[in-house]
């Protein structure tokens, strides 16, 4: 967001500090992108899940407040493909070849874990922000060894997939 700051005086200490906020808005953005790119493939549909398409959607997504760059966007999808978190298919749309992504069933368990760990970090900091954060939502229960968030009404579990440790107590407790 400091690089669309335009029209500030140059005394402003927003422009004096300049470098140092566009650095921390660097360091957060590296390290949510994976996790917003694949949260656009995961609820895509399969036929608008190509690289403008999920630039579109992350913009619409969070009110302009996450802008990831075409030169940032595709080498961070090469980068998911190649550590087999996403596949592509190539097809011809109106003669035009186009890259559609999708997320692999690992992709999927590995975007759960990074959901879960996102969410309670945002719980855990929130009171030093004084901001509000609710993850009371009784399809989730977080794995409290690896913080793994995990959908109890999709399917009969007994076991975080991500580490192993038995959830039957706090599926009943949740």
């Amino acid at each position: 967001m400091i690089k669309r700051v335009k029209e500030f005086s140059d005394t402003a200490l927003l422009i004096q500090k300049r470098e140092f906020l566009e650095n921390f808005e660097s360091d957060i953005l590296r390290g949510i992108s994976k996790l917003t790119i694949l949260s656009v493939i995961d609820r895509a549909d399969p036929e608008k899940a190509y690289g403008y398409q999920i630039l579109k959607d992350l913009n619409e997504r969070t009110g302009g407040m996450l802008i990831i760059e075409e030169g940032t966007l595709y080498p961070i999808l090469k980068k998911l493909e190649r550590d087999g978190l996403i596949t592509t298919i190539n097809k011809e749309i109106a003669g035009r070849k186009r890259t559609f992504y999708k997320m692999t069933e690992d992709g999927k368990k590995v975007f759960n874990l990074m959901q879960g760990f996102f969410a309670k970090l945002i719980l855990a900091i929130s009171p030093l922000f004084d901001i509000r954060v609710s993850l009371e939502d009784s399809r989730y229960i977080y794995c409290p060894n690896c913080m793994n968030r995990i959908d109890v009404n999709e399917r009969d579990i007994n076991f975080c997939e991500m580490c192993g440790l038995n959830i039957e107590n706090l599926k009943r407790s949740g």
